[in-house]
């Protein structure tokens, strides 16, 4: 099915896009709006954050993405996605809005040269912000109708850089909570420890997620080891390249476990976690830990975790890079599983209230709908 429907271009497709996908499919569909995604696979032997290589949406189709390092940055060519685009004929394009990928430059301008609507999947976080990546963004962000804003601070940056607030809503980028159901801590600490011994009568502080070095794992290992508390083991669950380096960092140390990979059946490592922990980038998985009935320690992760980690409440926003918060904030968590539980239960409040997936699919397939109806107005 392709003409005058809604396609959305993202690098890569991950374990947990796949939900939000289907769903902004089919609500499109029964608005009679068809809708495409187009993304890159990774290689076979690719580690960290991989791309899913099954088809998410009945139209999903592939290009060939070519990255490259500069320095502190990372250029991206998406091959073949110009034609992917104009053979789909779309009415409205949503987009990752990435500066550094050149080929998002040239389908911006023929979008807009073609009459069509685009949106930007509006992250709002910058890596390397310079002021040469600052001027190229001032050129950028106008380039797009409207920005789907992951959180408020997103909704700022996109403000910041030359939108209009009528062109930007706060999405609450979101999982899929329905259907993760909590289990028993105590049962879930039990599989655990079956699974890997180390674990038996240990308090469990969790990190779930790609192994970059932009996670600032380094900063979860040192608040350990102030601590000096040999009750505690932490629990790193996923891969990535910067999973080698911790190895040959901290290898000789027993108070940590590396689980690798784990998508299916992940959901017993946050039910035995007392505590969820991410001090660099990321996002998702604090929701996914919220959901779980899981404190978190959180820093700015990609600026969602100023809306979701509140101090004292579903847990602890960092606000310096100093390892000695994180050790002080793991050891009130610890010491505390009462509070722990409360700020657990507090956060899966939220997080099935106005931040469900339900509420978040409701307002991206709302503004989609409507930048298509405009775009059918001016054609």
């Amino acid at each position: 099915m392709s003409g005058l429907g809604v396609i959305f271009v993202i690098d890569r497709v991950m374990h947990y896009h796949a939900a939000t996908f289907g769903a902004i499919d089919r609500e499109l569909a029964s608005r009679g709006i068809p809708f495409c995604v187009v993304s890159a696979q990774d290689d076979i032997n690719s580690v960290g954050r991989v791309a899913l290589r099954s088809k998410v949406v009945d139209d999903h189709r592939n290009f060939r993405l070519t990255e490259l390092k500069l320095g502190r940055f990372i250029l991206r060519y998406q091959r073949e996605l110009l034609s992917l685009c104009a053979a789909f004929n779309p009415a409205v394009m949503v987009s990752t809005c990435h500066s550094g990928t050149i080929s998002e430059w040239r389908l911006l301008y023929w979008a807009r040269r073609a009459g069509i609507r685009r949106v930007a999947w509006q992250c709002g976080y910058e890596y390397n912000p310079t002021a040469v990546k600052r001027f190229f963004l001032r050129r950028f962000i106008p380039l797009f109708d409207f920005h789907l804003c992951y959180h408020p601070n997103a909704e700022k940056y996109a403000i910041a850089y030359g939108a209009r607030k009528s062109q930007a809503l706060v999405m609450h980028n979101t999982i899929d909570e329905s259907r993760i159901v909590p289990g028993d801590k105590v049962r879930a600490k039990a599989s655990l420890a079956s699974m890997w011994p180390s674990l038996e009568g240990k308090k469990i502080v969790l990190y779930v997620g790609a192994v970059l070095e932009e996670k600032r794992l380094d900063q979860v290992f040192e608040a350990l080891a102030l601590r000096a508390d040999s009750s505690t083991v932490f629990v790193l669950v996923g891969d990535g390249p910067y999973l080698p380096v911790l190895k040959e960092r901290y290898g000789n140390r027993d108070d940590w476990v590396s689980t690798g990979s784990v998508v299916s059946g992940v959901g017993v490592y946050f039910d035995a976690a007392d505590v969820f922990v991410l001090p660099g980038t990321g996002g998702l998985a604090i929701n996914e830990a919220m959901a779980h009935r899981t404190a978190v320690i959180s820093g700015y992760a990609d600026g969602s975790a100023d809306d979701l980690v509140v101090d004292g409440v579903t847990g602890y926003r960092l606000r310096t890079d100093d390892v000695k918060e994180l050790a002080e904030r793991l050891n009130t968590l610890l010491a505390n599983p009462e509070l722990a539980r409360q700020m657990g239960l507090e956060g899966e409040q939220r997080i099935r209230g106005h931040m469900s997936f339900a509420s978040f699919i409701d307002r991206v397939v709302t503004v989609l709908a409507e930048q298509h109806a405009l775009a059918c107005q001016q054609r």
